[in-house]
């Protein structure tokens, strides 16, 4: 649960709102609905881990602190998303910074709990390393082209073409 709720659907919904900002709204509701589809996800994963723990009682509580404030950090990303200003107010400028620094730490510190996680079960051999393995390089692949392709304009314009550098004027005879 919770590898597909923070380790695939969660990062994938940053990634489209991220990328896809020139689709509007359609990276808006992607990214909604994915991001809420993972948080029921990792909440489910959280419930699942208490249950475990209350059966078990195993002592990591590094990987239990790190869900826990997981669960918070979450809770209050789905609490900041009714409490979105309007774009054009002043206070949205630290909202967008509060959520996206909020959201990028989300993100690092499931990656570590997912990792944390896997190591503490140690009974499912090498499979879910693997597995994960695999999905989180495919999602830090993604992510290194599709920066490399925003930055070099590729991606993120309603034009993915560059303009030229200079302009011709088809009725003289020289461009400026």
């Amino acid at each position: 649960m919770a590898i597909l709720g923070w380790g695939f659907l969660l990062p994938v919904g940053a990634i489209l709102a991220r990328y896809l900002r020139h689709k509007d709204p359609l990276w808006y509701y992607l990214h909604i609905g994915l991001q809420f589809t993972g948080f029921i996800f990792g909440l489910a994963a959280v419930i699942l881990g208490i249950q475990l723990y209350n059966r078990i009682h195993p002592n990591i509580p590094a990987h239990r602190g790190i869900g826990i404030f997981l669960l918070v950090l979450s809770i209050l990303q789905v609490l900041a998303f009714f409490a979105r200003p309007q774009k054009e107010t002043k206070m949205r400028r630290y909202w967008n910074w509060y959520h996206h620094w909020i959201g990028r730490i989300s993100l690092f510190f499931g990656a570590v709990n997912i990792v944390l996680g896997i190591r503490m079960a140690n009974n499912g051999g090498d499979g879910w390393k693997i597995g994960y393995g695999f999905v989180l390089s495919l999602t830090l692949l993604a992510f290194v082209v599709l920066e490399i392709l925003r930055i070099r304009g590729s991606i993120g314009s309603p034009s993915s073409h560059t303009p030229p550098s200079f302009e011709a004027h088809p009725s003289s005879s020289t461009s400026v």
